[in-house]
C-alpha cells in the first residue's frame, strides 16, 4: 500500500503535461522558423542563384525537430490520427479503453524501440563525431539524432501519464 502511495505521489508531482506542452510550444516556433528558412532558401536559389548546403540541412533539421517534438504534444492534445470507422461511434468509456489498450500494445513498444535504437543511433554518431555527408553541410549530426531518442522519452512520458490517468478514473 505504501509503495502505491509513493508511486502515485511521484507521478502527480511530475509535471509531465507541462514538459510536453513546453516542447509542443517549441515545435510551434519551429514551424515559423521552418517557413522562414524555406522561403529564404527559395528566394536565394531562384532569384539570386545562390544556394547554401548548410541552409538546406538546417531546414531539414528544423523539420525533423518539429515532428519529433510535436509527437508527444499531439498525443497530449488527443490530436493524433485514428481510423475512425468504429472509434467515432464508441461511447466515452469504450474510447478510453481503446486508448488504454492502444497505449499498452502499440505506444509503449514503439517508445521502447525509439529509445533503445535512437540511443544507439545517437551514440554511434556521437562517437565518430559525424558531420553532414554533403560538402558545406551542418556539422555534429549527432545532435539531430539525439532528438530521435529524446522524442521516445517524451512520448513514453505522455503514454505513462495516460495509463496512470486510466487507473485514476477507475
Amino acid at each position: 500500500m505504501y509503495y502505491n502511495h509513493l508511486v502515485k505521489k511521484f507521478i502527480s508531482n511530475i509535471k509531465l503535461k507541462k514538459i510536453n506542452l513546453f516542447f509542443g510550444n517549441i515545435a510551434s516556433i519551429f514551424i515559423l522558423i521552418l517557413i522562414t528558412l524555406v522561403s529564404l532558401s527559395v528566394i536565394l536559389r531562384y532569384i539570386f542563384s545562390i544556394g547554401f548546403t548548410w541552409l538546406q540541412d538546417l531546414y531539414i533539421w528544423i523539420h525533423a525537430c518539429f515532428i519529433l517534438f510535436g509527437i508527444a504534444y499531439t498525443l497530449n492534445k488527443d490530436g493524433h490520427v485514428r481510423i475512425d470507422i468504429f472509434y467515432r461511434n464508441f461511447n466515452e468509456i469504450k474510447k478510453i479503453k481503446v486508448n488504454f489498450i492502444g497505449s499498452i500494445i502499440f505506444g509503449l513498444p514503439f517508445c521502447f524501440f525509439l529509445i533503445t535504437k535512437g540511443y544507439d543511433y545517437f551514440l554511434r554518431s556521437f562517437l565518430i563525431s559525424e558531420d553532414s555527408k554533403e560538402t558545406g553541410g551542418l556539422q555534429n549530426v549527432y545532435i539531430l539524432k539525439f532528438f530521435i531518442f529524446f522524442s521516445g522519452i517524451l512520448l513514453s512520458m505522455e503514454l505513462i501519464h495516460r495509463i496512470f490517468d486510466f487507473f485514476k478514473k477507475k
